[in-house]
């Protein structure tokens, strides 16, 4: 949802409005941005095969098709039965969009979502992915023959480039100066691999005690890792910090970034970690085309060892690049790696294709 939400504020809605239809009520909906923005909300149940659930998603179409130019679809394994329906009611223009390089995280669902996903190689639509790695492990292309496009996980770079005034503040109000800030950004869902994050950073606490790591997010498997933080005795060096709106000033006090997810397609949190200019290290699962700095380490995900020593020896660099690297105070230079695609540009490029004047993505084949 970060990645649409990112594209739909920097749009030009007077010439493009979205709307949004979902199937479970969150507090991570952005109702009242959307609707600020001008766009509204659509809730109806989860298709599960239920006659209630059918019956809501036509009532959808039938009473609002008309309203609308496209279908940009997210939750590619219902593009089986989106497609038809819209193109039923009237909505012609289809996008099916790849956001992973895995259909689930769990063995049946993961079963179930391939065969949902197999009609997508024989639909009349049009097929984006924010990565090669997603578009080609969705609409395999060698195999159909039929192309897609590239549209980033772009964000707005400006917001997110090194400030050390706020680097400077936010330590001080969190009370890490001295410390080694290592971050991460994520849902508490398997994916994201927060246990093997846990077990890595135990063990460098163990050379570097001061060492403190940040949490960002929320999700159902929070309150696990929690208990596993507190039978581990990590109590007050890893910090829960929830749900935030102030992700680019909370970049700004870390000192690393990591992302030990078991699969992403194009990881926004990563994105937004290089626009900081941290180095990052993420898991050898993660696309390549993740890294757009030279500082950034793919490591594999059977080796904690290995985690740990990266982790330590990235503390190690920059207690020697400055003496007061960790004071908050100290000069450093962060910059943001000059190919990292923007926001704005990347939506122009949006609006150019809902408008049908021009593709301006790079298309794989």
């Amino acid at each position: 949802m970060s990645v649409i939400m990112n594209y739909y504020r920097h749009i030009d809605r007077e010439k493009i409005q979205f709307d949004f239809l979902c199937f479970n009520k969150c507090t991570e909906s952005y109702a009242p941005e959307i609707t600020k923005l001008g766009g509204q909300l659509f809730w109806i149940s989860k298709p599960d095969g239920s006659p209630k659930s059918w019956a809501e998603m036509a009532h959808f179409f039938r009473d609002h098709a008309k309203d609308y130019a496209w279908l940009h679809n997210h939750e590619v394994y219902l593009s089986f039965l989106l497609k038809p329906l819209a193109a039923h009611y009237g909505i012609q223009n289809f996008i099916v969009h790849s956001h992973a390089t895995r259909f689930s995280d769990r063995a049946l669902a993961a079963i179930r979502n391939k065969v949902l996903c197999f009609p997508i190689r024989f639909l009349h639509c049009s097929r984006f992915a924010c990565s090669r790695a997603a578009g080609e492990f969705l609409f395999r292309p060698k195999q159909t023959g039929r192309s897609f496009y590239l549209l980033p996980n772009a964000i707005d770079l400006k917001n997110f480039s090194f400030d050390s005034n706020t680097r400077a503040r936010i330590r001080k109000t969190m009370s890490l100066n001295n410390t080694f800030v290592v971050g991460h950004i994520g849902r508490f869902v398997p994916q994201k691999n927060h246990h093997f994050l846990i077990q890595v950073f135990y063990q460098v606490t163990a050379k570097l005690p001061t060492a403190r790591l940040l949490l960002i997010g929320d999700g159902p498997l929070r309150s696990e890792i929690e208990d596993l933080v507190h039978d581990l005795g990590l109590d007050g060096q890893v910090i829960f910090l929830g749900q935030r709106n102030d992700i680019s000033d909370l970049l700004q006090a870390m000192d690393l970034f990591v992302l030990p997810s078991i699969y992403e397609g194009l990881p926004v949190s990563c994105m937004e970690a290089q626009a900081s200019g941290l180095p990052c290290i993420a898991a050898d699962t993660v696309s390549k085309e993740t890294a757009y700095e030279d500082n950034f380490r793919f490591l594999p995900l059977n080796n904690e060892v290995e985690w740990t020593q990266a982790v330590i020896q990235q503390q190690m660099i920059m207690t020697q690049s400055s003496a007061d690297f960790f004071s908050g105070t100290g000069h450093i230079s962060r910059p943001c790696p000059p190919s990292l695609p923007d926001i704005q540009e990347e939506a122009l490029k949006l609006t150019d294709f809902y408008e049908m004047r021009s593709t301006n993505f790079e298309s794989i084949l």
